[in-house]
């Protein structure tokens, strides 16, 4: 019932976003409860201010306090797997990425597992116009494709219990990919470099085609011009820089 009246309101909603937020606490009467715990928090903040989002595919509902902590809550389970699994790759690639990672750690609701980050200062690529992000789209590139690489061409042992298959390989275009690269980071809008890369749930030892057809198909639609041609052109500049490195030279 409930489904089909959060149906029904949303159905004049126009902006997406707003749509999934009200569906979400109409349909999971428990996010006031959330919200609640969040406003709550024991911290060192006096005036509070709350606001809330829905994650990709309305799996989790996120409660943001002062741009300070982010919370996040799972919707269709406790949470736990995903949240030591999300955990377990940041604490390893927060010591490999070139491009900052959020501080994380679970917290419980009752039986729920909540991940609590600090705040990823920046602004999303998704709320900067096309024509500025176009202007600074090689050093964008460049940050990405560096990110890519790096993640990607390392195998450590902490996780490799995570991969599919234990003896797989890290090789061009596949290895650790973060899955989701068209807008999970936040940029500083004045010098456009990338401050943070968030949302490491999705991450998995995997071919980056997929994901970065997706990048590439939403930058486009959404007037970043040829900034997923840019990506792997650096991308493959520091892959074939990597295997000359690691070539035996002759004597």
């Amino acid at each position: 019932m409930l489904h089909f009246i959060s149906n029904v309101i949303v159905f004049v909603i126009w902006k997406k976003t707003l749509r999934d937020k009200i569906r979400v606490m109409i349909r999971y009467p428990r996010t006031l409860k959330y919200i609640r715990f969040v406003y709550q928090y024991p911290c060192n903040i006096k005036k509070r201010k709350i606001s809330v989002h829905v994650g990709r595919g309305c799996r989790n509902f996120v409660v943001i306090l002062n741009s300070k902590y982010v919370f996040k809550f799972p919707l269709f389970d406790n949470g736990k797997d995903v949240s030591l699994r999300e955990m377990r790759i940041i604490d390893t690639f927060s010591k490999i990425s070139p491009i900052k990672i959020p501080k994380m750690e679970i917290i419980h609701f009752g039986d729920i597992y909540v991940r609590k980050y600090e705040y990823a200062n920046g602004e999303l690529l998704s709320d900067v116009k096309p024509e500025i992000v176009c202007a600074h789209r090689e050093h964008i590139a460049k940050q990405i494709a560096a990110f890519m690489y790096s993640i990607g061409v390392c195998d450590p042992v902490e996780i490799q219990d995570l991969k599919a298959d234990k003896n797989e390989q890290p090789g061009f275009l596949y290895g650790w990919f973060h899955g989701d690269i068209w807008q999970n980071f936040m940029l500083n809008t004045k010098t456009f470099d990338i401050t943070y890369f968030i949302d490491w749930e999705d991450t998995k030892f995997q071919s980056f085609v997929p994901g970065l057809h997706v990048a590439t198909r939403t930058w486009e639609k959404r007037g970043y011009r040829y900034l997923g041609i840019d990506v792997l052109c650096e991308y493959s500049k520091l892959y074939l820089k990597g295997i000359s490195d690691c070539s035996p030279r002759k004597k």
